[in-house]
């Protein structure tokens, strides 16, 4: 199982509390076993693998009991993504510019002469500029962080790109048929 999918199963039963850490419920293994399904076609979904519900209950198992540092390294994944997708309470942000407008940001640190290096990202949302004082240097931290998001974009990109040759296909089909009527 790739790491990405080990991720997102965790993500899914965390946020579901499969374990039941959170309170007594009156059928649990009714109930996770719909957690698990639901994990199953997520993963399926997002990843194009198909895992039975078995498999994903040993890997969930052996997460926790044998491979905790491995578990470890997913609870920082899912850490990391919960901040960057928190709301940010810092109100001198403006709001994210809408898509075709383009917007200049300006950090507050900076004097008027002073010249900061500026990197652009590009996000499905819109242009984000990033500024980064001469001084720092990523850390193979931050390196590690923007490999992965590279890695899950890159994913997502192929299944969409996937999706897409299937509805062709769907769509050209449906075109022999009517052509035939």
């Amino acid at each position: 199982m790739f790491f990405e999918e080990m991720v997102e199963m965790v993500d899914i039963l965390k946020r579901a509390n499969y374990d039941g850490k959170y309170g007594p419920y009156l059928n649990p293994n009714v109930r996770k076993a719909k957690i698990m399904t639901k994990n199953v076609k997520s993963l399926h979904r997002n990843f194009g693998v198909r895992r039975s519900t078995e498999q994903l209950r040993k890997h969930w198992s052996d997460l926790k009991l044998r491979k905790q540092d491995q578990y470890r390294r997913i609870k920082k994944v899912l850490l990391k993504r919960e901040k960057r997708l928190a709301p940010s309470e810092d109100t001198r942000n403006p709001p994210p510019p809408e898509e075709g407008e383009q917007s200049i940001v300006v950090p507050q640190d900076v004097e008027e002469g002073e010249v900061e290096e500026v990197l652009e990202f590009g996000t499905t949302t819109g242009d984000v500029q990033v500024v980064v004082p001469k001084s720092s240097h990523f850390t193979s931290d931050s390196a590690q962080w923007i490999t992965q998001e590279t890695m899950f974009c890159s994913h997502d990109l192929d299944i969409i790109k996937e999706k897409t040759k299937e509805i062709e296909q769907r769509l050209r089909n449906m075109i022999d048929v009517l052509g035939r009527i």
